[in-house]
């Protein structure tokens, strides 16, 4: 009943503050091996919390003699929060330096060590192909985690990058590393399910009872607003593109689809404890305002966004402030956002951010 007042209230207020009070309790500690870099998402599995981020920039070149990696991640056992998190490590490779989270297929490696350098084999020179990973996802009945991911092609020059496509990444051995399976053999980037064209299912998921949640914030045309959907799968067909339905206004459809609300390309969808109500938390696209809707089902209505707190970044532009629900305790959730630590030409530090709900 709490749950529902309170997702009735907020509804039907205009857009405006949350009412929460924030406070930043620090930075995340980052080994010297790394300089910089941006993401930093988080889920539970195996028993431990793994952190997982974008463009990589090391302080030292890995066993392939480059000091660039288009993702990496970190692990940690410390999930209190209040006074700060520790005892974040990294995979070393030969060389020491920090693994892949999700490792290039053999043809993007080729692809990206012909155009690295200048002069390099291929030109143009700088140009790669990149996956941007989410956080993993405990799949509990089958003993695994799966990590909704971006392959994305990039070439020298700000925002000089596309997305090709969506898919994801099974890690059956906490041991090992995440696998990319191929799930469209014979097509021109064989582990892609989601093809460009179709909405980035993956930009937040859950696992709820039977089925898997993911929802797609499509920016294409539209960055300032992009329109979030949602789809739904058995967990065990994950991989399988025709057992997707997506969420059309009324039921679930293999074709159709109905936006819920306007998000950002980096959303965290989780039910909140402390307000019984399914909540959504992202930094509005280019801005530092970190906003928060609520709704008792998934599939909406949804609430207005309403600010949670302004994330001290300058210039403004903290796109990738993550909720990590995790961590919440009681009335208190954290929140993280990458900044430039200006140290070096890609030097950043994750803030750490204590918000207090009403």
């Amino acid at each position: 009943m709490r749950g529902a007042l309170l997702f009735a209230l907020l509804a039907g207020c205009a857009p405006g503050s949350f009412g929460a009070q924030a406070t930043e309790i620090g930075v995340l500690p980052q080994s010297p091996t790394i300089q910089g870099r941006d993401g930093g998402q988080s889920g539970v599995v195996f028993g431990h919390a793994v952190w997982t981020f974008g463009d990589t920039v090391l302080s030292q070149s890995d066993a392939e003699g480059t000091n660039w990696h288009h993702n990496s991640f970190s692990l940690t056992d410390d999930r209190q929060a209040a006074d700060g998190l520790t005892g974040f490590t990294e995979r070393p490779d030969g060389a020491g330096a920090p693994r892949y989270f999700l490792a290039p297929t053999a043809e993007e490696a080729a692809f990206n060590a012909d155009h690295r350098g200048e002069p390099c084999k291929v030109a143009p020179c700088g140009a790669r192909w990149a996956v941007w990973p989410g956080p993993p996802l405990w799949d509990a009945a089958r003993s695994r985690a799966l990590v909704f991911y971006g392959l994305i092609y990039a070439e020298p020059g700000d925002f000089n990058f596309r997305g090709v496509g969506q898919s994801v990444a099974v890690w059956s051995d906490f041991a090992a590393e995440p696998q990319r399976p191929a799930v469209t053999p014979g097509a021109e980037h064989p582990t892609v399910l989601f093809p460009a064209g179709e909405p980035p299912w993956g930009t937040a998921a859950l696992i709820e009872g039977d089925q898997l949640y993911a929802f797609a914030c499509d920016s294409d045309g539209n960055g300032l607003s992009p329109p979030c959907y949602l789809a739904r799968v058995e967990p065990a067909r994950v991989l399988e593109r025709g057992a997707w339905r997506s969420w059309d206004g009324a039921g679930w459809s293999a074709q159709a689809k109905q936006a819920l609300f306007t998000g950002a390309p980096s959303l965290t969808v989780a039910r909140s404890r402390h307000l019984g109500l399914w909540t959504a938390i992202y930094c509005e696209p280019l801005s530092n305002r970190v906003v928060i809707r609520t709704a008792a089902e998934l599939t909406g209505p949804w609430s207005d966004a309403r600010l949670l707190f302004e994330a001290s970044k300058d210039p403004a532009g903290a796109y990738d402030a993550s909720w990590h629900p995790e961590l919440d305790e009681g009335s208190a959730l954290y929140v993280t956002f990458s900044r430039s630590n200006h140290k070096g030409w890609f030097g950043a530090e994750f803030a750490l951010e204590k918000v207090v709900l009403p």
